[in-house]
């Protein structure tokens, strides 16, 4: 990038070397790219800085936002200009072994185009694994990050703390990743990113875990791929234009739309996962709060085993013989009180020939009445995902 020093591909080889430092590995200040660093392990000291990381591309002239901002706050900070301008690019990390000794993070990239991390292993961080803040296409794979090293099932899981990886930027990548102990595993909070074929199993849901944390409410554009979702969930906060497909949800985890500042919901596609519970009925989809604004929503095609099914499209089949055929959709749709659109079929071997209508949707109940009484199966498909705008708000 124009204003940028090619730094020429320097490598700096740690030669399997184990490294203990008491203060951050820090590219040139001045910024610049073209840098690999590899092949080694660094260990932070017993009096490295509790509010810095083991590696950080970060130069005097970055702002650095709170990691913990969210909603309209965090859309007010990511929109100035500098928090997109480049300092850093085409800096890779690979084949390191980062141990943060419970003193701080693993690494912090700040406004950075196409940083390459491949092959870490980063464990007790006591606050951040990774850290992503402005820049674009930081490209994060195949490593592993814990706060404890753990298999599963640790005594100390309730007590995890700390973020695996957080993205406060746009347009990153996060492919082939494991994480194994953190309270939050991924937590986004910025546009267009991407997260293909992460194993979480960071922190039990019931232990107050998240595996997956969408945080930009209003401007999600996240799309989540082939994820094993592993005890623990994904989180969503007004999510806008997000894509949740092909995953694997073992243990009760399920998803979560939660109402923030915007109350709203648009542009959602949950499909084709495969959902596996305990048994205790936990719906695969859950509503939290309360949603003024939903469209362009479905959820729909997922299996599930002891679970409890959701979605925004639903089937049913009835035979009775009378003038009026009532099917409750409740125990399925996702939305209460929100049946946009009906198709039905009326089946009946009488010689007579009955009108018959659509009279009702209301409360999630199709009511279909003939004009007498007959022997008939009534086949109706129910769609909530066309578009609802303003109204009395839509609870869970």
């Amino acid at each position: 990038m124009p204003g940028l020093q090619d730094l020429g591909g320097v490598e700096i080889h740690l030669e399997g070397g184990n490294y203990r430092i008491s203060e951050p590995l820090r590219l040139p200040e001045s910024g610049g790219g073209n840098v690999v660093i590899h092949g080694g392990t660094l260990r932070a000291s017993e009096n490295f800085p509790e509010d810095r990381f083991l590696i950080e591309l970060w130069t005097s002239t970055d702002s650095l936002l709170n990691g913990s901002l969210n909603g309209d706050e965090l859309a007010a900070a990511t929109k100035d200009a500098d928090f997109y301008a480049a300092s850093y690019e085409y800096i890779t990390l690979r084949d390191l072994m980062l141990d943060a000794n419970f003193r701080g993070g693993g690494i912090l990239v700040v406004n950075s185009l196409r940083t390459n991390i491949d092959g870490c292993y980063i464990s007790h961080f006591a606050t951040f694994g990774i850290m992503v803040q402005g820049g674009h296409e930081t490209y994060i794979r195949n490593s592993f990050l814990g706060q404890h090293i753990t298999a599963g099932a640790s005594p100390l899981e309730r007590n995890f703390s700390g973020v695996a990886i957080s993205l406060m930027g746009n347009d990153n990548a996060v492919t082939d990743v494991v994480i194994f102990s953190a309270a939050v595993g991924i937590s986004v909070s910025g546009q267009a990113n991407i997260i293909t074929g992460v194993h979480c199993y960071n922190k039990a849901t019931g232990f107050g875990g998240i595996g997956i944390r969408l945080l930009l409410g209003g401007l999600t554009q996240t799309r989540i791929l082939g994820a094993y979702m592993d005890y623990t969930g994904i989180v969503a906060e007004d999510p806008v234009q997000l894509d949740i497909a092909n995953g694997f949800f073992l243990g009760d985890a399920n998803i979560v739309l939660k109402s923030s500042q915007r109350k709203m919901i648009s542009g959602v596609n949950i499909v084709d996962n495969m959902f596996t519970g305990s048994g205790k009925g936990v719906e695969i989809v859950q509503l939290e709060g309360q949603f003024e604004s939903i469209d362009q929503t479905v959820v729909d095609r997922n299996n599930v085993l002891g679970m409890t099914l959701k979605s925004t499209v639903a089937r049913r089949t009835v035979q009775d013989n009378g003038s009026t055929w009532t099917i409750d959709f409740n125990p399925v749709l996702l939305f209460p009180n929100l049946i946009q659109h009906v198709q039905y079929s009326f089946y009946t071997s009488d010689v007579s020939f009955p009108r018959h209508a659509l009279r009702n949707v209301s409360e999630n109940k199709v009511v279909i009445e003939a004009d007498t009484e007959v022997s008939a199966t009534v086949a109706v498909q129910v769609d909530q995902s066309a578009t609802f705008v303003q109204g009395s708000g839509i609870y869970s």
